[in-house]
């Protein structure tokens, strides 16, 4: 497996797909890449299709602690009674974040199988605990990079207001939701920023990848984002492996209050290592990003890597405190639950961050 060359993506120049026959041209297209430093896949060819069939062969747990999950009947009761600033993990990646009453939800991954298709590819164990159309008025959906658990067709296809709804996305997929009907849609590229009603949003590197179909590999960008309500700052990760980079975010844009850090998926190490973060690694991320408080994603729902199932919420939490959070600091929801979130009010504007 090859990883993306790491150079900055603004700086990238437009490169030429392969040509596989003379008779055959691709267009030019721009293709995105890791920031400097980034960590590189270490495993062969042979490792990679062993991963691959033994994913495909391993079964999907049938089983899992009661208090896991929240039944659906409570997660929408917990939801219809949030306050004005909580959090709800819909599973994997997936939340409704609001602040201030505005209603923003992150990579609404509900299927049954993260695939663009219904029968085969990597499938849920856990249900999505909500629909789409459980989730009341949506004002803003965030997305963080185009993979099939993160970017959901047979998700989004349901959503009501599709037209009208503020879709913000990483540089490069404005084209995908406007083919489908959605007109309200905003690029960012890593340090851009937009708001959401009074809410100041902002892409901010990761380390990862795009695909979704053969030949269109990196050609849109990928992302984390910062959501700044007054002075209160929620980061959403997305997907990404750890490097240098995290410092650079926590220099210019920390102190975080919560961050929403991806702490599955990271086994055989030597081919997850340039995609995915260790539990460990996620801690260290929150750390030099500067995070006041840590919430683990992006596992315990839908078997994408090796590592046992429940292992990486003991790893998390157990690297956390040993780097120093506190057991108030480290949120690992069950799937469905709303937290709320101490937001101070304030009447303050929302004032530029870094240097």
């Amino acid at each position: 497996m090859s990883d993306p060359v790491v150079i900055h993506p603004e700086r990238v120049s437009v490169t030429n797909s392969t040509q596989t026959k003379a008779t055959f041209t691709f267009p030019r297209r721009q293709r995105f890449h890791n920031p400097p430093g980034s960590p590189h896949s270490t495993g062969s060819l042979k490792d990679f299709w062993n991963y691959v069939v033994k994913q495909a062969f391993r079964p999907v747990p049938k089983e899992w602690p009661h208090h896991h999950v929240v039944p659906s009947e409570i997660a929408l009761q917990q939801l219809e009674a949030a306050s004005e600033h909580s959090i709800t993990w819909l599973g994997h990646a997936a939340f409704v974040l609001q602040l201030g009453g505005r209603r923003i939800v992150l990579d609404p991954f509900l299927a049954n199988r993260a695939s663009p298709l219904s029968f085969a590819g990597p499938r849920r164990f856990i249900p999505a605990p909500l629909g789409i159309t459980d989730l009341g008025q949506i004002d803003t959906l965030v997305i963080s990079h185009n993979h099939y658990d993160h970017l959901c067709w047979h998700t989004l296809k349901h959503l009501p207001n599709r037209e009208t709804v503020e879709v913000m996305c990483p540089t490069g997929l404005a084209s995908w939701f406007k083919k489908r009907g959605f007109q309200n849609v905003t690029e960012l590229g890593w340090h851009q920023t937009s708001y959401a009603g009074d809410i100041k949003v902002t892409a901010l590197p990761a380390i990862h990848h795009s695909r979704r179909g053969v030949f269109d590999a990196n050609t849109s960008l990928w992302a984390a984002f910062l959501f700044e309500y007054h002075k209160f700052k929620v980061y959403f990760g997305g997907d990404s492996a750890m490097g240098p980079v995290f410092r650079q975010t926590g220099h210019k844009y920390g102190p975080i209050d919560l961050a929403l850090i991806g702490i599955g998926a990271y086994a055989p190490r030597k081919l997850l290592r340039s995609v995915h973060a260790s539990p460990e690694e996620s801690v260290e991320m929150g750390k030099a990003i500067n995070a006041r408080s840590l919430l683990g994603m992006h596992w315990g729902t839908i078997e994408l890597s090796q590592e046992n199932t429940f292992e990486p919420a003991y790893r998390f939490q157990k690297a956390a405190l040993a780097a120093g959070y506190k057991d108030n600091e480290i949120m690992l929801p069950s799937v469905g639950e709303t937290v709320a979130l101490d937001v101070l009010q304030t009447d303050r504007q929302l004032e530029p961050t870094g240097t």
